[in-house]
């Protein structure tokens, strides 16, 4: 179905904490009639219903509401109006300069008809939230109109609500290299040639005077216009009219040699600039080519290519051999190896067979596979991370918006610095001349660009957020990249973050009933649990568990499960359940979660289930104390004896058991204690249960376990193999790039500092004033595509 005949609705259920529950309701929902497709995202409580057009959306909502309040009683139900803004998207086609990029995004986002934007200009893409009570095609003429003015020229797409680009007949930039400027450049460069060697044989003359203003129009008339056409609408301290003084005004002092030069190496280090940061993009787009182009949509017995944008939910489709996965689904019919890599980093194939979860992004290697669609494109696994990436911009490192304040403040402070330097002193010292100083005061404006760090900074931490996608770590945003440099305390969950949450019964323990009894008793109570210790109760007593015999269920959080059975109460929890009931037991010995039985308030019993820590746990613990962690905490709501013994096993510094939910909180709150605001603490969990730890924590890093829809809600980082080991290596991605920013920020700032004090003394020229501005531009670029690597 066509997603513009599709009304979206959604539901926020307050007061909901059953996972159980949330998944009871999102099944039954997805079953109305009219529903094309629904989602109950456990983490914040939302409820999205994609209702089919035509359909009564009001009765729609209702079966909804009567769903909710059958399956879980007394849930808070507010249905959330249509969204208040409009999301689209420009794609600037050939947009290269970062300075412009900020004064497109300022000016946009100060639309009152903007309620918030963002220009990333790594991949070109001005993200903008148009608020409803304004006309969208006004608006989106407005942005247009700021774009042309502040750079001209740009190929601006604009996107529709179904993502499909409006203007399409831009062609998609293959390269960075201009020809006409190839051109240019070479031309330029023989005629200024030509001038030197006039020069060089003695033969200076009106000849070599002119052979110096052609090659200075042929080289730099582009900048010249461009500046005039930028005076002209206000935009006084941009790079073009700032470089087109500094060189005009050489030319009438008699620098013609070095006006022309200057020019020269100018136009010769933007243009190499341009072909580092196509390069840059080029390859951090490489390391995200996990978009699929199309679908084999299975139809009777023909297959039909279409756009995976088409594919439907319950859709069937076949991927050959060296194809992409499209969309998430289940495989229904082959079997064959398909490369993760491009999710997870990991270089091993993994098997995939009938009956078993497959992502879009995987490649299928050697066989054909059948599946069938679980989730739209939009919800699909790679959708979410592709979104999670290009948007990570969106949030700021401090770095990133000290240098946005920074440069809005440098260059006309160095302008006015300009100025100063150019009339003050031939005022004030005897014999001093006017064009010397003014001399100085041009070189103050060709250093006094900030696109060095404008341009290089963002690079850098795109670049590693980049990376770090690579290697299966989903960065939501640079402000998280740069903290992870400061962490100073990693605190785990234990269950399916340190440990894998498979359990297995290890111990029955029956006491006055036989073993089978109890297990019988146990699993019937644990029949309605989706927690993994019930799953494995129900997996080790094998039988077929009849519903009908229970009469009452009710899940007592953090104790336990009380059910009626036969007639009979039944109570399976722990200690504190059996505490709370008053029932008389025996502590069990062993190592364990403990599931202690109670029959009619008569102590039946226990079962012992222990969990397997993974293999790259003690690793993983092992290389954040050669990071320099200094404390690794554990938090659990496990008993005393199993996380003391766990803790041992893996080296972990401090352990605290026992623990319900708002404990883990309440513990965080303690660890913060005496910290410093560079000190960070990171919390590890599995996305579902640690939601409010997530939230609290300076860093939430939750285990996706492949796609996991609520660990890349809750988390600020999300890996996508479950390996714990992957958090080292998170640090060392933020480590590595931090320290390239700071050593791009230094390098520009020292070099131009050093130039603009020499060329105030009268020492620097302007040939050490172009490498201050692109050539320090040009390496910083260079510098921050090591984060890639």
């Amino acid at each position: 179905m066509d997603a513009s005949s599709i009304i979206r609705k959604e539901l926020i259920l307050g007061g909901l904490n059953c996972a159980h529950c949330a998944e009871v309701i999102n099944e039954k929902v997805s079953k109305l009639e009219g529903v094309e497709s629904s989602n109950l995202n456990f983490i914040n409580k939302k409820l999205v219903l994609n209702i089919q057009e035509g359909v009564n959306e009001e009765e729609i909502i209702e079966k909804a509401i009567k769903i909710i309040n059958d399956t879980e009683p007394g849930l808070d139900i507010e249905i959330v109006s249509n969204s208040k803004v409009i999301k689209r998207e420009l794609i600037l086609g050939g947009l290269n300069c970062a300075h412009c990029a900020e004064v497109i995004n300022e000016k946009v986002s100060k639309l009152e008809e903007i309620d918030s934007s963002n220009l990333n200009f790594i991949n070109k893409k001005l993200t903008v939230n148009i608020r409803k009570s304004f006309d969208e095609k006004e608006t989106i003429n407005k942005i247009v109109g700021i774009v042309n003015a502040t750079e001209p020229g740009l190929d601006i797409q604009i996107k529709n609500e179904n993502g499909n680009v409006k203007k399409s007949e831009v062609k998609e930039e293959k390269n960075d290299i201009n020809k006409k400027d190839i051109i240019k450049l070479v031309i330029g460069s023989l005629v200024y040639i030509f001038g030197i060697y006039q020069i060089a044989t003695g033969f200076e003359s009106k000849l070599a005077d002119a052979m110096f203003i052609i090659a200075y129009v042929i080289v730099g008339g582009e900048v010249l216009l461009k500046a005039l056409k930028n005076a002209i609408r206000g935009q006084v301290f941009d790079e073009n009219f700032l470089m087109s003084i500094a060189t005009i005004g050489a030319l009438a002092i008699g620098e013609l040699p070095e006006a022309v030069g200057v020019m020269l190496f100018y136009q010769l280090g933007e243009f190499l600039q341009g072909i580092a940061v196509g390069k840059s993009r080029r390859s951090i787009t490489s390391l995200m080519k996990i978009r699929p182009d199309y679908a084999n949509l299975k139809e009777g017995s023909e297959l039909k290519v279409v756009s995976p944008e088409e594919v439907k939910i319950g859709d069937v489709i076949v991927v050959k051999p060296g194809e992409k996965v499209p969309l998430d689904g289940v495989v229904i019919d082959g079997y064959s190896m398909v490369d993760t890599s491009a999710l997870t980093g990991e270089s091993v194939l993994r098997e995939v067979s009938k009956g078993e979860s497959v992502l879009s992004g995987f490649i299928n290697k050697n066989a054909l596979l059948t599946i069938e669609v679980t989730k739209g494109f939009e919800e699909s696994t790679v959708s979410k991370i592709l979104d999670l990436v290009e948007n990570a911009s969106s949030k700021k490192s401090k770095t990133e918006n000290f240098i946005t304040k920074f440069s809005k403040y440098y260059t006309p402070a160095v302008v006015i610095g300009a100025v100063l330097v150019a009339v003050v002193p031939p005022i004030i010292i005897p014999g001093a001349t006017f064009s010397e100083w003014l001399y100085r005061g041009l070189v103050f404006l060709v250093v006094s660009c900030p696109c060095a760090l404008v341009l290089s900074i963002p690079l850098s931490f795109f670049s590693g957020i980049g990376f770090a996608s690579k290697n299966g770590i989903l960065i939501k945003g640079s402000n998280y990249l740069e903290a992870l440099r400061n962490v100073d305390t990693v605190v785990f969950d234990k269950t399916g973050t340190l440990t894998k949450g498979v359990f297995n019964v290890t111990k029955v323990n029956a006491v006055g009933i036989s073993e089978e009894k109890l297990l019988e008793y146990a699993a019937f109570a644990e029949a309605n649990s989706n927690h993994p210790i019930a799953k494995s109760i129900l997996s080790y007593y094998d039988k077929k568990v009849d519903l009908d015999k229970i009469t009452s269920y009710e899940e007592i959080a953090a104790y336990g499960i009380k059910i009626n059975y036969n007639n009979e109460l039944i109570l399976a929890g722990n200690e504190k359940l059996m505490k709370k009931e008053n029932i008389f037991y025996s502590k069990a010995k062993e190592v364990g979660t403990v599931v202690y039985i109670a029959v009619n308030q008569i102590y039946r019993g226990y079962i012992v289930i222990s969990d397997e820590v993974k293999e790259d746990s003690k690793k993983a613990i092992k290389n954040l104390k050669l990071l320099g962690i200094k404390d690794v905490v554990m938090l659990t709501g496990d008993n005393e004896k199993v996380a003391t013994a766990i803790a041992k096993e893996l080296g972990v510094d401090k352990v605290y058991s026992n623990l319900l939910p708002n404990e883990k909180v309440d513990k965080l709150e303690k660890i913060y204690e005496g910290k410093s605001e560079k000190e960070k603490v990171i919390f590890v969990g599995d996305g579902i249960n640690d939601a409010p730890v997530l939230a609290r924590a300076d860093i939430g890093i939750a285990m996706g376990g492949l796609g996991s829809d609520a660990a890349i809600e809750a988390a600020d980082v999300v890996l996508m193999t479950d390996e714990p080991s992957k958090i080292s290596k998170a640090i060392e991605i933020a480590n590595k790039t931090n320290k390239i920013v700071w050593q791009n920020i230094i390098f520009a700032l020292a070099v131009k500092a050093i130039v603009l004090i020499l060329g105030a003394g009268g020492v620097a020229t302007m040939w050490e004033a172009i490498f201050a501005d692109v050539g320090v531009a040009l390496i910083a670029v260079l510098n921050a595509m090591r984060a890639m690597r």
